[in-house]
Parts: structure tokens; C-alpha cells; sequence
């Protein structure tokens, strides 16, 4: 159960109705939050930012869907790491390449681009400390300009960030999570060996 409310209907606006009906039609962000988050003006504009940053730009929707899900993961969110955008999947997202991405390096359903942001994603989540180094941007630098940079960093920041307060909405917990998809319940684990 939710520790906050969802938007009741006579609450929905036009704007808030029509940002449920995109969740409902892209899989992410997942509905139940969209329903929590537009109660707010704030939250609101979360909506439009979050959608922003996960489908527009100049990547790709399925790298950016791999490296929210790594870090949603790596925190143990139920809710991140079982939303999954419909729209990811259409470009070739896979379930099995999810059940690699914490052994990405060695895993041949990686491009070396797709490894390279994937490292970035782990180590964004470790923290400030983790990222704050001139050979992280220099690997980076190899597969991304400065403008993809910037994309990627914004979408680890947001995923990382929310995704803290998402967790602790309790949408979904992490041993629901794990009755919805077994194998999360090893994730986080075989996440914190590979570090």
C-alpha cells in the first residue's frame, strides 16, 4: 500500500489525465507514481521532465531504459525495476539482456557504447565520489559527446534521486517485486559482488 494517496478522479485535470494515459501507453513512468506525483504542482513538472529526459534527446531510449533499470536495481526499488517501457522494448530491449546487466562487461548482448554507459550507471549509483574522476569521462568520451554526456548524467541523476523517494512511496515493494519477477530478488546481491 502506498504510503501517500493516489489522485482521486475528481482531483484529475485535463493535463494530469492525458500524462496517466501516456504512462499507461508507454509502461514508464508507471502509472501508480504518475497518479501520486500530479497531486503536486512539483510533481507535476517532475511528469514533464521525467518524460523529457527518458524520450526525448539524442540517445537512445534503450540504453537510457538499461541504465535506469541497473540503478533502480542496484537500490532495490520493486517499482523501478518492474516498470519496463513499452516503447524500449519496441527498440529491442529484451528481459534477457536485463538479466545481464549486472555482468554487462562479460555479456555478449552489449554493444561496447552500451558497456560504457552501463559503467557509468554503477557508478553514478555509488556515488559522487565514484563519477568525480577525469578516466570516468574519458571512457565515456570514447563512445559520447559532450552533449550525450550531459544526457546520460541528467538521466542517472533522476533516476537515482526519485527513484529514492519513489521506494519510499512504497508502491511496490521489493519482495512484491520479487513475486512479480523471481530473479530481482538476486539482482541487488550480484550487483554489490561485481563492485
Amino acid at each position: 500500500m502506498p504510503r501517500l494517496r493516489y489522485i482521486e478522479e475528481s482531483e484529475k485535470t485535463p493535463q494530469i489525465r492525458a500524462m496517466i494515459a501516456s504512462a499507461e501507453r508507454t509502461g514508464a513512468p508507471d502509472p501508480r507514481v504518475v497518479s501520486i506525483m500530479t497531486r503536486s504542482k512539483v510533481g507535476l513538472g517532475w511528469v514533464e521532465l521525467w518524460n523529457k529526459v527518458l524520450y526525448e534527446g539524442v540517445l537512445p531510449h534503450k540504453l537510457k531504459e538499461m541504465c535506469r533499470i541497473q540503478i533502480s536495481v542496484a537500490h532495490q526499488c520493486g517499482y523501478c525495476s518492474t516498470v519496463r517501457s513499452h516503447v524500449a522494448k519496441a527498440e529491442g530491449l529484451t528481459e534477457e539482456m536485463i538479466n545481464d546487466l549486472f555482468v554487462y562487461e562479460n555479456s555478449p548482448h552489449f554493444t561496447p557504447r552500451e558497456k560504457a554507459a552501463l559503467r557509468y550507471a554503477n557508478l553514478f549509483k555509488q556515488g559522487e565520489h565514484a563519477i568525480d574522476k577525469d578516466e570516468v569521462y574519458a571512457d565515456l568520451a570514447k563512445h559520447f559527446n559532450d552533449e550525450e554526456i550531459i544526457e546520460l548524467g541528467q538521466l542517472c541523476a533522476q533516476t537515482d534521486g526519485v527513484g529514492k523517494l519513489v521506494k519510499s512511496l512504497n508502491v511496490v515493494s521489493w519482495e512484491e517485486a520479487c513475486e512479480i519477477n523471481p530473479k530481482r530478488a538476486d539482482a541487488a546481491p550480484t550487483q554489490q559482488a561485481a563492485e
